[in-house]
């Protein structure tokens, strides 16, 4: 069914495509602006990281002096020393990949703010490509209804008809005007969000798709190409990664220096004096189980995250081709429904105003036509969006 949907010819120029209304949403979303920030300053992150060092020197002075306690010996002491921290076997490494972990979960949600903010697009193009096709519909039923009227406000002055008849008719009259203006009014303010969204109130194209558009390998639907799938596996492997940091951060970074030792006594041999430095604490399970119980939990989190998220998916990704199969159906039924009835309507008119059937009948049969042309209106519109929302799932760009 799908397949049948990809054989549709070139669409005719618009004014705005959906692919152009969305690139506009992107530009113009702030947190797909901080979302690249992030990014961005997770690749600086892993960038420093892969170094030789986990941090910077270490400098520390010492001065010690006897007068300060009025002894007369004249003993000073200058102390200093420079070390450096070093990476536990295998840290540096574990570092490193956890912050390109970072960087791969900061690009998967961004993919899936882009995917949210497309979705959007999509909804609010969808909703008022369905109005603007209702008010069309309206706007010539009701063009219709006003020939009728007049008709009728003859027949009824002529005394042909009853009053009743031709109330029937201005209540029918009445009822199009009123859905018409309270279907612009929701069609204002779809079109207020889509300013809001894009930075433009047109209406992008919808029921126009052509192979640019839809990729053709569109049948080869696959959940792990959705993006929001692949951002809980990057949180997945995330957690993995810093609990490998911290699986190899069993103690706080040893450090190693040189020291320089000055002294300053009386006839002293030894003033100057040059070593070596080194500082390690020891491993404590105190400071190390509920560190790695911690990155425990979170594992165990992520993995719940994954598979609730690929149930998710894989139900949208059916309702979306049921959507598709369903709505398809009843605009082929409706099609060959608003066809039937629009004849059935124009007969009645003509068999009416020979006075062969009541105003009533034909008024029926005007509203039972005008209710399946909506009817395949919108599907027309719903099977099309299904079919976009699937190709902005799969991670595709339209």
């Amino acid at each position: 069914m799908v397949a049948l949907c990809l054989v549709i010819g070139i669409p005719m120029a618009q004014a705005e495509s959906l692919r152009d209304a969305i690139l506009a949403a992107w530009a113009h979303d702030p947190d797909a602006k901080a979302a690249a920030v992030d990014s961005k300053a997770s690749k600086k992150t892993a960038n420093a990281l892969d170094s030789l060092f986990p941090s910077g020197p270490v400098l520390n002075g010492q001065y010690l002096d006897d007068h300060f306690i009025g002894s007369k010996v004249g003993y000073t002491t200058y102390q200093g020393s420079v070390s450096l921290p070093l990476w536990l076997p295998g840290q540096g490494t574990a570092s490193v990949k956890d912050a390109l972990t970072s960087v791969a979960t900061a690009d998967a949600r961004l993919q899936v703010h882009r995917l949210l903010m497309a979705v959007r697009v999509l909804d609010v193009t969808s909703a008022s490509t369905i109005l603007k096709n209702e008010i069309f519909n309206l706007e010539k039923t009701r063009r219709i209804l006003s020939q009728t009227l007049e008709s009728s406000q003859r027949a009824l002055t002529a005394g042909e008809i009853s009053a009743t008849d031709h109330e029937a008719v201005v209540a029918e009259y009445e009822d199009i005007e009123s859905t018409i203006s309270d279907k612009q009014q929701q069609l204002a303010t779809f079109q207020s969000e889509l300013q809001a969204l894009t930075g433009s109130d047109v209406i992008p194209e919808l029921n126009s798709l052509d192979g640019r558009i839809i990729p053709l390998k569109i049948h080869k639907l696959d959940p792990e190409k959705d993006p929001r799938v692949r951002l809980v596996d990057a949180r997945l492997k995330k957690a993995q990664a810093a609990f490998d940091v911290a699986k190899h951060s069993y103690m706080p970074n040893p450090t190693i220096g040189v020291q320089i030792s000055r002294q300053e006594q009386y006839q002293s041999p030894w003033d100057t004096q040059v070593g070596v430095v080194f500082q390690a604490a020891l491993p404590s399970r105190a400071r190390n189980t509920p560190m790695l119980m911690k990155d425990v939990s979170e594992i165990g989190a992520a993995r719940r995250d994954a598979e609730l998220a690929r149930r998710k998916v894989r139900v949208e990704y059916a309702r979306l081709r049921s959507q598709i199969a369903s709505s398809l159906s009843v605009r082929k039924h409706a099609e060959t429904s608003k066809t039937v009835l629009l004849k059935r309507a124009d007969q009645l008119e003509s068999a009416w105003r020979t006075g062969e059937v009541p105003l009533i009948e034909y008024i029926r049969a005007r509203r039972g036509a005008l209710e399946a042309e909506q009817r395949m209106a919108k599907a027309e519109v719903v099977w099309h969006a299904a079919l976009v929302r699937l190709v902005l799932m799969m991670g595709e760009t339209l």
